[in-house]
C-alpha cells in the first residue's frame, strides 16, 4: 500500500506525462475525493497509507483524468462564488472568470438600480451558478433561471436544494428568453418585465473548436460552448429578446469571449446606454453590461 505522499508523487508523474493541465492540483483533488478528506488532513498526515480499495479507486480516477475527463466531472463538484456546486457530465462546468458576471450584476442592483427586490433572470443557467450566487447575495430578489437542457435544469434544481435556496428561484425550460415571450407560462409572465438579465451564453465559433483543450472539446456539452456566426448568433438573439422583456432602465450583463467586446457592443444598436466592459484578472475584456432605455409603453 502507498503512503499519501508516494501516491501523490506517482500521480503527478502520470498526469504530467499525459500533459494534463494543472497536474498537481488535479492529483491532489482526486486524492482528496477518494479519501473524503480536506487538504489539512493531507498535509498533516503525508505518511498515512491508502487502503487497497482507496488505491484502486485513485488509480482508476487518475487513468480517466489522463485520458481527458475533467477533474470536476470525476469529483462531481466545483466551487463557485464560495459555494459548493454539484457538476455532472452533460452540463457546463462553472469557471472562475464567470464570477465577474456576479460582481457586475451585484454592483448594478445595489448602486445603479438600487432595487434590492429586483426581478432577475439567469439565461442558460447550466448548474445554476449565476442564479444561486445572486440569490445568496440578494435575499429580497425574485430570481428565475432558464435552460433549454432538462439535464441542466435538474442539476440546477439539485444545487438549489443543496444550498437551501430552492424556494428563491423559479426554473423554466426555455430557449433563451422564449418562455417569457409567449403565453405558455402565465405564472412567470404575470408581472411582465425583468430588472436584470444575466447570462454566460455560448460564444465560441465552431471554426475555433480545434483550439480548445481536449477536456473541453471532448467532454463538455457543445450546445453550451459553440455558437454560429463567429460565436455571435446566440448572443445576438439574446440581446434582441432582452430588449423585449427588460423593464425601462433594466440591465443586461453578458460574459464575453476573447476579443469579442467590440463585436458584441455593435449588436446592441440603439436603445441602450451605460455600456461598460469589465476585464477579468488577466485584463481580458470579460463582462459587458448595458442599460435599456425606454418607457413602459414599449412593453404594453
Amino acid at each position: 500500500m502507498s503512503t499519501l505522499r508516494a501516491a501523490l508523487r506517482e500521480a503527478l508523474e502520470q498526469l504530467t506525462a499525459a500533459q494534463v493541465p494543472s497536474a498537481s492540483l488535479a492529483a491532489e483533488l482526486l486524492l482528496l475525493h477518494v479519501l473524503d478528506r480536506d487538504r489539512t488532513f493531507l498535509y498533516a498526515h503525508p505518511e498515512a497509507e491508502l487502503s487497497l480499495d482507496q488505491e484502486r479507486a485513485y488509480r482508476h480516477l487518475l487513468g480517466r483524468r489522463a485520458e481527458g475527463t475533467p477533474t470536476q466531472y470525476l469529483t462531481g463538484r466545483q466551487e463557485f462564488w464560495g459555494l459548493p456546486f454539484k457538476v455532472a457530465p452533460g452540463v457546463f462546468i462553472p469557471r472562475p472568470e464567470t464570477e465577474h458576471v456576479v460582481e457586475v450584476a451585484l454592483a448594478l442592483v445595489r448602486e445603479r438600480l438600487m432595487k434590492p427586490n429586483a426581478r432577475i433572470v439567469d439565461v442558460g443557467a447550466g448548474t445554476g451558478c449565476l442564479a444561486l450566487a445572486l440569490a445568496s447575495e440578494l435575499p429580497l430578489a425574485e430570481i428565475f433561471a432558464t435552460d433549454i437542457s432538462d439535464e441542466a435544469l435538474a442539476l440546477a434544481r439539485a444545487n438549489a436544494d443543496a444550498l437551501g435556496l430552492a424556494s428563491r428561484i423559479q426554473f423554466l425550460r426555455s430557449d433563451l428568453l422564449e418562455g417569457f415571450l409567449t403565453s405558455h407560462e402565465p405564472r412567470v409572465t404575470s408581472h411582465g418585465l425583468f430588472d436584470l438579465i444575466v447570462s454566460n451564453p455560448p460564444y465560441i465559433s465552431p471554426d475555433d473548436a480545434s483550439q480548445l483543450p481536449r477536456e473541453v472539446l471532448e467532454h463538455e456539452p457543445a450546445a453550451a460552448l459553440f455558437s454560429p456566426d463567429e460565436g455571435l448568433a446566440v448572443t445576438r438573439r439574446l440581446i434582441e429578446q432582452a430588449a423585449q422583456v427588460l423593464a425601462p432602465n433594466g440591465c443586461l450583463v453578458l460574459e464575453l469571449g476573447y476579443q469579442m467586446s467590440g463585436r458584441v457592443q455593435s449588436l446592441l444598436g440603439e436603445g441602450w446606454t451605460h455600456i461598460e466592459v469589465t476585464p477579468d484578472l488577466r485584463a481580458i475584456p470579460r463582462v459587458l453590461s448595458a442599460q435599456r432605455i425606454g418607457t413602459t409603453d414599449e412593453h404594453r
